[in-house]
């Protein structure tokens, strides 16, 4: 039977399992015990060839005390680091910054905090340095429990490799098989603006019947609280935070972190009543944060994996123009300090692929008249954010940087697009490809339309419309995430999309330019 949490008692939110993250793939499963009124978790994120942020919550005032080691037995030198205090200012979340590691190197990681026991066990393998020929393999994500379709423990699917995974979060499970070097999270892993109500019918189109959420939520995120409560609703899933445990991370955030479409300076209506997004925004961005291993105060970052990848990851809401101007002769999407920021990074990179995540796409309409709210308007002029965009891609070209590709979601279907100058009103830029993926776990959309500004092409698109069906389907239904690729010895980048069950739905063979 579903449990349904009313706005007081989700911001005490228990996971609804009693185990918590396993260690690695090269380590037996090491199971925390959480008590019914709290959750736990540990995973990495921001990692380089010689730093990362090992994050965790406990609740209970404490200190977190994290115990690192190069064998999964920790009987190597085990170096022990104090991290920040884990009290109810941060929610019981916290992180520490661990330097000094060796390139290329998995690490094993022991999290405790006022308990002699550990708390939770993970690993994570440091970026190669930054001359080293070496492979990376990494998968993206976004989505996640959107439109209400939330942690069910009825949903079963086969994954690729023949296993049967049921309940929550399926879809982590599956891409935790692929064993990635690390996961980019694209924005929308929260839906704070969504409830999660105890049912939902599922469309008769895919077979009908009744979805059940456990738990359920009945609110929208107003306060900071309930913001972090909808971090804790997704970590409250074992397979989640399983795939967390083993799989570093680097998370920006797109528009559900907050609410839907927002834009610095909009007044809201209901539920939020007056309120400025900017406001809301604080609050959102303070939680955003607490649950996630960020290094510094930006979400823009970038992160080199050995010498044939670097990862530019962007930040399209902080900075953005307001959404209704998007129209005008020029808007800006990232604010001239990232932008410069931008320029510089590419320009200076010596990867040979640089992958630029961006959560908005570059060309698909999204919003509508009043309300666009990506980079694009549905007009073949270059107008609003496509200037910015276009300053962008001539800087990309005259400056001789080869290799940039493009990764993005927030559509909620999957596609691969090619952008081609000679097709193009804009033509002062080189040929690119951009893939879109998602949702993971959440509704289905799409497709969308292409506005032909920059000669965006489909080369392949999934969605609920190209068959005929209605929009707005659950899991198993057209839920998708990315996987990318780059050989060591060749420097050939292979980007995927896989479908739920990690069946592989596209791929795309890219050989580098010199």
């Amino acid at each position: 039977m579903a449990r349904r949490l009313t706005r007081r008692s989700f911001l005490t939110l228990s996971a609804t399992s009693a185990g918590v993250v396993v260690g690695s793939r090269w380590m037996k499963p090491a199971i925390a015990q959480l008590t019914p009124e709290s959750i736990s978790a540990v995973q990495t994120g921001d990692v380089t060839a010689t730093s990362a942020i090992i994050w965790a919550r406990n609740e209970g005032n404490s200190r977190l005390v994290v115990e690192l080691s190069a064998s999964p037995d920790f009987r190597q030198k085990t170096q022990i680091i104090g991290g920040s205090q884990l009290t109810a200012s941060t929610d019981y979340t916290g992180s520490v910054d661990v330097g000094g590691l060796r390139p290329d190197t998995t690490y094993y990681y022991r999290v405790r905090s006022r308990r002699p026991t550990p708390q939770g066990v993970g690993s994570f393998r440091t970026a190669a340095a930054p001359d080293a020929d070496s492979s990376v393999r990494f998968v993206w994500a976004a989505d996640l429990a959107g439109q209400g379709w939330g942690r069910n423990p009825e949903l079963k699917i086969t994954a690729f490799d023949g296993e049967v995974i049921q309940g929550g979060y399926v879809i982590f499970e599956v891409m935790r098989k692929l064993k990635p070097d690390f996961a980019l999270f694209s924005g929308d892993m929260i839906y704070a603006d969504n409830a999660i109500p105890p049912t939902k019918a599922i469309p008769e189109a895919v077979g009908g019947g009744t979805w059940i959420n456990s738990p359920a939520k009945d609110f929208v995120a107003i306060t900071l609280d309930e913001f972090r409560a909808n971090w804790k609703y997704n970590l409250g899933d074992d397979k989640f935070r399983r795939f967390l445990a083993e799989t570093p991370v680097y998370v920006q955030w797109d528009d559900h972190e907050v609410t839907n479409n927002w834009y610095p300076g909009e007044v809201l209506t209901a539920p939020y009543n007056g309120l400025s997004a900017t406001v809301l925004a604080q609050r959102a961005r303070q939680a955003f944060f607490e649950y996630n291993p960020i290094r510094g105060d930006e979400i823009f970052r970038k992160f080199q994996r050995g010498k044939h990848c670097e990862l530019f990851v962007l930040d399209e809401r902080s900075y953005r123009g307001p959404n209704p101007q998007n129209t005008e002769p020029f808007l800006q999407m990232l604010g001239q300090e990232q932008f410069e920021w931008l320029k510089r990074s590419l320009k200076a990179s010596s990867a040979t692929w640089k992958v630029i995540a961006t959560d908005d796409p570059l060309s698909i309409v999204t919003g509508g008249e009043g309300d666009w709210d990506a980079w694009s308007q549905n007009d073949p002029r270059v107008l609003g954010r496509e200037a910015q965009l276009r300053d962008l891609l001539a800087f990309i070209k005259n400056e001789g940087i080869k290799n940039v590709v493009y990764v993005t979601a927030d559509v909620h279907y999957a596609a691969a697009i090619f952008y081609d100058p000679s097709k193009a009103v804009f033509q002062n830029f080189d040929p690119f490809w951009e893939f879109v993926i998602g949702p993971i776990h959440a509704g289905a959309f799409g497709p969308g339309q292409l506005d032909p500004s920059f000669g965006p092409e489909y080369k392949f698109v999934r969605a609920p419309g190209t068959q005929n069906l209605p929009l707005n389907l659950p899991p198993p239904y057209f839920q998708f995430f990315g996987a990318m690729e780059i050989d060591a010895r060749t420097a050939q980048l292979t980007a995927r999309i896989h479908n739920i069950d990690g069946a592989v739905v596209y791929e795309k063979v890219l050989n580098p330019e010199d």
